[in-house]
């Protein structure tokens, strides 16, 4: 305890010199300039964080230093943190979590949880809360805090959003970089795991944010410029919204629940059913959807269809909690449909079956547009879903060979996806194949094959007997890139972000069947499972 104390006490007049140190360009944080002197004027002063489970364990930093700074205010403080959330749940969020509030001061934290989107989802999603936000009858003031990440954090894409609106912004991440440097001390001195800081690194973020908000007390408020055209290279998403899918009623096989107590704080009640091949159909208007779900590991799978299309597997057992799955955020406006399905009963070891609790339908882009033709309705109906029986290849049936690597310095193996090596192009003899140890799970852990090494390749083979030639979804679960040859055919690539499975079309023909994967180590972890459906005639 006093070892922490003294760490804080010598670590804070460090933070204070480094927010010093970055001083603000005229015009940034005018927004808050004008909210603080309102403040000093007696006026309340609302204040929503917003952001993932940093925000939520922090309380949002600064509301103490705000009741300090403005005793003559009302000072009101909300902590919207919801932990394993990032800014593309945000979106649906912002009206009942922030919106409601009527807040004067936001800060918005999803730098680190944003890690895994791409760059055009991370500019879209964050440009449309800012934009949303800034376009109410009283827009509140924002302040952009970039989190820390040891395996350093990407905040180019929120900077990049944060300065075309001309907002303060606090890079964590440069600072505590300076500090333990300063001090000659480690990341464990300030933080529980790779991003979450214990209460030295929260007391630490509380005082550099404080820090670059003090300059803002004795400002004048300057005037707030128009927003400019947005950079987002997709339209905005302004309308997000929640729906409560715990309210329907008359759905057959579907019930109410209560909400688990992992999620009570942010659900109103779920709608659940554990019947294997029952049926959920949503209609509704929009051109973006998602589902918010809760997660417990004694849960199942459900199979979510849009228009028809090819479904995506969502895994709701993986860990305990909830989850958000953006189903699609660039469908055509107008009317669609989303088939919910539960696989029928499956392998044991496979993990499929079991209760699924939903919790909400995510909509956005639901204003009225120019009218559209209706979307070509897929193959993928709700009796096909419900046919789906996934046959589990076996860890003992897979053959593999590796490790191969390049030298990229990067901390993980997507870069060497593209890359060429030998087992892509050599005669099936000139490759020794080593056999996967005999064991009762389906996962293949090559991680643990391979032991703790730099980022690699690995290259695995099976192949699948069937009697006659017909359509099949094949099945993968990677951690984390991954190529997929079917009888020598390119059949996917995954180089980029992905869900806990990949279903891929192909088509087996009468007899032996090669399948060759290519996969590539994630940044903590390394290996993959398959498995395999025929499609109904």
């Amino acid at each position: 305890m006093r070892l922490k104390h003294w760490l804080l006490m010598g670590l804070l007049p460090l933070a204070l010199s480094i927010a010093m140190a970055d001083a603000n360009p005229p015009g940034i944080g005018a927004d808050i300039s004008s909210v603080f002197a309102r403040a000093k004027r007696g006026e309340p002063l609302r204040y929503v964080a917003l952001g993932g489970s940093i925000t939520q364990a922090g309380a949002g930093w600064i509301g103490p230093w705000l009741r300090q700074q403005f005793p003559q205010s009302d000072i009101t403080s909300i902590n919207s943190g919801m932990a394993g959330t990032g800014s593309a749940l945000g979106i649906f969020r912002v009206e009942r979590d922030v919106i409601s509030h009527q807040p004067d001061l936001v800060a918005i934290e999803y730098c680190v949880n944003d890690g895994y989107l791409n760059d055009e989802d991370a500019i879209r999603y964050m440009e449309s809360l800012i934009v949303r936000l800034k376009q109410l009858p009283k827009p509140p003031a924002i302040l952009i805090i970039e989190a820390a990440d040891k395996n350093t954090v990407n905040l180019q894409r929120h900077r990049k959003v944060a300065q075309h609106y001309g907002l303060l912004e606090v890079d964590l991440q440069k600072s505590v970089n300076e500090a333990l440097a300063a001090k000659g001390r480690g990341w464990d001195d300030f933080f529980s795991d790779a991003v979450h800081p214990n209460a030295t690194g929260h007391a630490f973020y509380a005082r550099v944010i404080e820090q670059a908000l003090e300059p803002l007390l004795a400002a004048s408020p300057g005037a707030v410029p128009p927003l400019p055209q947005p950079i987002s290279s997709k339209p905005l998403l302004l309308d997000g919204t929640m729906s409560a899918l715990a309210f329907r009623v008359d759905d057959e096989g579907w019930h109410y629940e209560p909400s688990p107590p992992q999620a009570a704080r942010f659900f109103r009640g779920v709608l659940t059913s554990e019947l294997p091949g029952v049926h959920l159909p949503v209609s509704f208007r929009g051109t973006c959807v998602g589902l918010l779900y809760a997660m417990n590991k004694d849960q199942g799978v459900f199979f979510a269809s849009l228009n028809g299309g090819l479904p995506k597997v969502i895994k709701t057992n993986s860990r305990d909690g909830y989850a958000s799955t953006i189903l699609s955020s660039d469908l055509s406006p107008g009317e669609h449909r989303l088939d919910v399905v539960l696989p029928v009963a499956s392998e044991p070891r496979m993990r499929y079956n079991g209760p699924v609790r939903l919790g909400y339908l995510l909509l956005a882009g639901t204003a009225p547009q120019a009218e559209t033709t209706k979307p070509d309705d897929g193959p993928f109906h709700p009796e096909i879903l419900a046919s789906l029986k996934f046959i589990p290849v076996p860890a003992s049936d897979w053959g593999w060979t590796g490790p191969f690597r390049a030298e990229t310095g990067a901390f993980d193996a997507r870069s060497m996806i593209s890359a060429s090596f030998p087992p892509e192009s050599a005669e099936p003899g000139e490759i020794e194949w080593r056999e996967i140890p005999s064991q009762d799970d389906l996962w293949v852990d090559l991680g643990k094959l391979l032991g703790t090494e730099p980022p690699a390749t690995v290259f695995a083979k099976t192949q699948l007997e069937v009697a006659k030639e017909g359509k099949v979804l094949l099945s993968l679960s990677v951690d984390y890139f991954a190529k997929v040859w079917v009888n020598g055919r390119l059949a996917e690539t995954i180089a980029g972000p992905h869900g806990d499975v990949i279903l891929i079309p192909a088509t087996l023909r009468a007899g032996t069947n090669d399948i060759l994967l290519k996969l590539g180590s994630g940044s903590s972890g390394f290996g993959f499972s398959l498995a395999w459906s025929r499609l109904a005639e």
